[in-house]
C-alpha cells in the first residue's frame, strides 16, 4: 500500500472519532440548563419511580393529593380590589 493509502484511511477515522467525540459532548452538556431549571421531584414520587412503579399512576397519585390540598387565598388589603390607605378602623369594620 501507498503511503496515501494508509493516510486517508487513518485520517476518516480520526475524523470521525472527533466528530463522535463532538456529538457526544453535546448529547450530555446541552440539555444542563434545562434540567437544572427544572423544580426537583418530591422525595415521594422520586423514590417511587427509582423503585420502578408506572409513572402514569405516580402522575394520578400526585394530583390527586395537590386537588386534596388547601388553597391559600391572598388576604391583603388589595385582595378585594377596595383599598384605603387612610381607612381607620371603624372605617374597616363597617360601623
Amino acid at each position: 500500500m501507498t503511503t496515501l493509502g494508509v493516510h486517508v484511511p487513518l485520517l476518516l477515522a480520526a475524523g470521525a472519532a472527533v466528530l463522535a467525540a463532538v456529538v457526544l459532548l453535546l448529547v450530555v452538556v446541552a440539555p444542563w440548563k434545562s434540567v437544572r431549571d427544572e423544580p426537583p421531584l418530591d422525595d415521594d414520587i422520586e423514590t417511587r419511580l427509582l423503585l420502578g412503579e408506572d409513572p402514569a399512576k405516580v402522575a394520578a397519585d400526585a394530583d390527586a393529593v395537590e386537588a386534596r390540598r388547601a388553597r391559600v387565598r391572598d388576604i391583603g388589603p388589595e385582595a378585594d380590589g377596595v383599598y384605603d390607605p387612610d381607612a381607620t378602623f371603624e372605617d374597616l369594620r363597617g360601623d
